[in-house]
């Protein structure tokens, strides 16, 4: 009977083990590259993605961007060309994207990528703005004071 239930169990983690990898992480089951992600997403930071993601797939793992970000001017600066003519620099429009699915425009990503994704111009703009008025604010109503307090009766 012994022999019988330590031979299901050999059975029983040897089934197990076949069913998972070392580390169990994505990495272990498919090959993966390094991705920087940069700006106006939910999550910046680097990324070990998929080989063969493109860049929506790659701003979906780091959360998307958010709404101050300028999706028609987004950079992926290769970590490295395939010739001389390939550019370092690869600007996408994803308003364009959205607006016509074309494909095309979205580029496949290398390892050593770096995406930017920009903020909109004026993304802080309300929030300078509320400084300056609360500024010009507290200097009037200290020039009304002041100006009561030096006037005579």
């Amino acid at each position: 009977m012994k022999k019988i239930i330590i031979f299901i169990l050999i059975v029983g983690v040897a089934i197990s083990a076949l069913g998972q990898t070392p580390s169990g992480n994505l990495s272990a089951k498919f090959s993966t590259i390094p991705i920087k992600v940069w700006g106006e997403v939910v999550n910046p930071g680097i990324y070990d993605v998929p080989v063969g993601y493109d860049l929506l797939g790659v701003l979906s793992i780091a959360g998307g961007p958010i709404n101050t970000a300028k999706l028609t001017n987004v950079k992926v600066i290769r970590g490295y060309r395939l010739d001389k003519d390939d550019p370092i620099v690869v600007y996408v429009d994803l308003d364009k994207y959205i607006e016509t699915g074309d494909e095309s425009l979205i580029p496949e990503i290398r390892e050593g990528d770096t995406i930017m994704v920009p903020p909109k111009f004026g993304k802080n703009f309300m929030t300078n703005f509320a400084a300056i008025l609360a500024i010009a604010q507290s200097i009037t109503i200290m020039a009304y004071y002041i100006d009561r307090v030096t006037e005579t009766p």
